[in-house]
């Protein structure tokens, strides 16, 4: 049963980005459609902020989410709404990687990849030091990347073209980019410990994620 579940909500996270490509693309959306699109982001965002918030403000809280889902899917402001928070989502993930990532990398901090490094593996060698600094800067210069080109194609190509970028092709490309570092690191560090993804994310998330953890000096 647990296998089933986590195959649904694989399927489901995988589904997603491709519905919301199509919706993208209609000419006349509709509000179930809407609904779809936003009721996750809405969820995902209202929760981060009620925890973030003190109790005091959730009232006003739960009308500005409220206003907002009704301005989006009444009158002639669900294309636009759709539009604008399909590309709003994507470049706010991309510049909190680029601030996740680029805080760590200014003088007298340790950069992150390092920091979780050690965290897995102990001791560094210096190898691996300057190894883990330019890992940093490239999940630096990833997000950038993404911005810009999504920019490039809602300018100067077409929202077809644009939009296959943000949701398609999103997931394959950050995958793409664990898996070719993660196999580059192997192959040119072959006896050092070899440590998954999930590791990282989950010592990132025990360790870092509490806001000033990621800022160690070295």
């Amino acid at each position: 049963m647990e296998r089933l579940g986590k195959t649904l909500l694989l399927a489901a996270f995988v589904a997603y980005p491709v519905l919301l490509h199509i919706f993208v693309l209609k000419e006349q959306v509709e509000m179930w459609q809407l609904l779809f699109v936003f009721a996750p982001l809405l969820t995902i965002g209202g929760w981060m902020l009620f925890r973030m918030l003190s109790r005091a403000w959730w009232p006003l809280l739960v009308l500005i989410l409220a206003v907002l889902v009704y301005f989006i899917v009444s009158g002639n402001h669900g294309r636009i709404g759709l539009l604008a928070v399909n590309g709003l989502s994507h470049a706010t993930v991309n510049l909190f990687l680029f601030w996740l990532f680029g805080r760590t990398l200014l003088r007298g901090r340790e950069p992150l990849i390092a920091q979780i490094s050690r965290k897995l593996n102990g001791h560094l060698d210096p190898e691996v030091v300057d190894y883990t600094r330019h890992v940093t800067i490239a999940w630096v210069i990833f997000p950038v990347s993404q911005i810009v080109i999504s920019l490039a194609l809602y300018i100067f190509v077409s929202l077809e073209a644009w939009s296959l970028f943000i949701n398609v092709l999103n997931l394959p490309l950050l995958v793409l980019m664990f898996v070719g570092e993660k196999t580059y690191r192997n192959l040119r560090f072959p006896n050092h410990p070899r440590t998954t993804i999930l590791q990282a994310i989950e010592v990132y998330t025990r360790d870092f994620a509490t806001p000033g953890k990621a800022n160690n000096k070295r």
